[in-house]
């Protein structure tokens, strides 16, 4: 009873009780299984549709659910999916699944630090619901920072592949093998770039199901570097001229490794300017100490008193030696004009 009274005294737990509440049976009317008949007509759709059933992410069907709490303009939606595209993230649950993701990670420290709120002292309320709404700004962006550093890797491994692949396109393509074949033929070759190899399979297929003009275009949307660009434009004017690729191929790879080496030329006259910093803050302290540190040491002997192992145990050092000085009272009595007795230059003399 006492803890009951104690419940509905505290508005602020009231609160959290029934928020917890209606969310657990929300979440409970969200992901509950569907029943064996309902799971086998979709089974029998899929088979007469000739499709796969749609992913619905990583947390169930809570997915769509959970990504529709966070807001986002029709802009915001087409910029995240190019965003996903170019990182290969081709999954149609990606989206929904980071969008989800982000919502977890702002609800989790919240609701957490709610619950130590309630549960610690008054006086450090504001702390923890500071570091809780820190937290959960902080772990929301995670998601989407990991996206785009994904894209910024993946699109640094398919620049370094261009030049090899460019290389192999001109060979297939002096030896008489179609742009299907070739492309084909190319992806199948180079293992050591797995995420090119993976673009012109689908750049082959978009080929064959359209035109080849569409598809380079949706290749350069996929993979928007300048290289590519250079590349797309180079392959749609030979084939809309009916020019030969080779040489002009050949010449783009040059060019690339070229541009390549004076990259990392560039990078590497760069890196003395990035190393002030590390050694002044890092090298400079340790080498300023280690020069410094002997004379600092004899200056604080001198200045400061230092005890000594002597008999009497008094200190040694400036101040002790005025002291004793002063002690001594070796000052000159003044001189005195006049005549002396013979007694008293006696007793001076003895």
């Amino acid at each position: 009873m006492s803890y009951l009274q104690t419940l509905i005294g505290n508005p602020t737990l009231v609160v959290f009780v029934v928020s917890a509440g209606v969310f657990f049976v929300v979440a409970r009317l969200l992901i509950r299984k569907p029943s064996r008949e309902a799971t086998r007509l979709d089974g029998i759709r899929s088979d007469e549709l000739d499709e796969e059933p749609a992913s619905k992410g990583l947390f169930g069907a809570l997915t769509p659910a959970l990504a529709a709490q966070l807001p986002e303009s029709h802009k915001e939606k087409k910029d995240f999916r190019l965003l996903l595209r170019q990182a290969g993230l081709y999954s149609p649950a990606a989206r929904t699944t980071i969008y989800a993701l982000r919502f977890v990670f702002l609800l989790v420290p919240l609701t957490v630090a709610g619950i130590w709120a309630v549960m610690a002292d008054s006086d450090q309320t504001w702390q923890i619901l500071f570091g809780g709404g820190v937290a959960a700004a902080v772990l929301s962006i995670a998601p989407r920072l990991y996206v785009y550093f994904r894209r910024r890797g993946r699109l640094q491994r398919i620049r370094q592949g261009l030049p090899d692949t460019i290389d192999m396109l001109s060979m297939c393509s002096s030896g008489g093998l179609g742009m299907s074949e070739t492309l084909e033929h190319v992806a199948g070759q180079i293992d050591a770039y797995p995420e090119l190899a993976d673009e012109l399979r689908i750049l082959r297929r978009q080929a064959e199901m359209g035109s080849l003009k569409q598809a380079l275009a949706d290749f350069t949307v996929r993979v928007d570097t300048p290289e590519v660009r250079q590349l797309t434009g180079l392959l749609t004017r030979g084939t809309r001229l009916g020019t030969k690729l080779a040489g002009s191929l050949n010449d783009q790879a040059d060019h690339l490794r070229v541009a390549r080496r004076q990259a990392a030329i560039t990078r590497a006259n760069k890196m003395p300017v990035k190393l002030v910093l590390p050694i002044l803050f890092c090298f400079a302290p340790a080498a300023l100490i280690l020069l410094t540190a002997p004379a600092m040491l004899e200056l604080r002997d001198f200045l400061v008193p230092q005890k000594q192992a002597t008999a009497t145990g008094e200190g040694f050092g400036t101040g002790v030696i005025i002291d004793t000085l002063d002690t001594l009272n070796q000052r000159p009595d003044a001189l005195v004009v006049g005549e002396a007795t013979s007694d008293e230059w006696e007793a001076s003399s003895d």
